[in-house]
This record gives C-alpha cells, structure tokens and sequence, in this order.
C-alpha cells in the first residue's frame, strides 16, 4: 500500500473553527462572571472602604476580579491588560474604569484568606464528587 505524503491530507478536516471558539470562550467567561457576581453579592463585603484618600473600588467588584483572576491564571499585569482589552467584562464585574496591576495585587494582598476559602467553597460544591 503506497504511503501518503503530506501534501495528500484533507486539511479541510483538521481545520477549526476560531470564530466559535473565540465565542465559546467569551461565553464560558461570561457564565463564570454570573456565577462568581452572585455568590459574591450574596455574601458581606470583606472590607470597609476608608473614608480618606482617593476613591476606592468597590470591595465587591474587586472580589470578583480576583476570582476570575485566579480562575484565568493570569497575573496581575494580564488581567489588567485584559480588562482594558474587554471593557465589557469590566462592566460586567461592576467597575468603571480599569485598576492598574498594582491596585489589584493590593486587593489580593488585603483579602482576608478566609473569605477566599469561603466563596472557593461555595463556588465548587456542584462540582464536588458526591454533592
């Protein structure tokens, strides 16, 4: 049986679909920013805003960037470049303008580690085997 070259594959086959996939992975995003906005809405804020200083950014909003931080395994300055590049998804979190990445780490830093293990908790028991 004559071996096949290269040149003879159907590549029509092994083509994707960037399209859809670009739109399933804004979707899955979207689903995670729902699911992680309403269980953190649902729970008290872990901080206090000072009443000094510049304006601060909303407790909760931040919470919910932190979460999908995490979820995306992005770093500080990546998902900072993602916000300015989605604005819609900055929206949808609930901030108006994007926090520089050493804003975000601070938040992170200043995260009590419980209230992270809490909303962590909450947020895989439906994938947890036996629940």
């Amino acid at each position: 049986m004559p071996r096949k070259s290269r040149g003879d594959r159907d590549w029509q086959r092994y083509e994707r679909d960037w399209r859809g996939y670009e739109r399933y992975r804004r979707d899955e995003v979207n689903l995670y920013l729902t699911k992680a906005r309403s269980l953190v809405e649902s729970n008290p804020a872990p901080w206090t805003p000072q009443k000094r200083g510049q304006p601060p950014y909303p407790p909760k909003a931040m919470v919910i960037l932190l979460l999908l931080k995490t979820w995306l395994g992005m770093d500080y300055r990546s998902i900072s470049a993602y916000l300015r590049a989605f604005p819609e998804q900055r929206n949808k979190i609930g901030l108006e303008e994007t926090p520089s990445h050493t804003t975000i780490r601070s938040h992170m830093l200043r995260l009590p580690e419980t209230y992270l293990r809490k909303l962590n908790t909450q947020l895989t028991r439906p994938y947890q085997k036996g629940a």
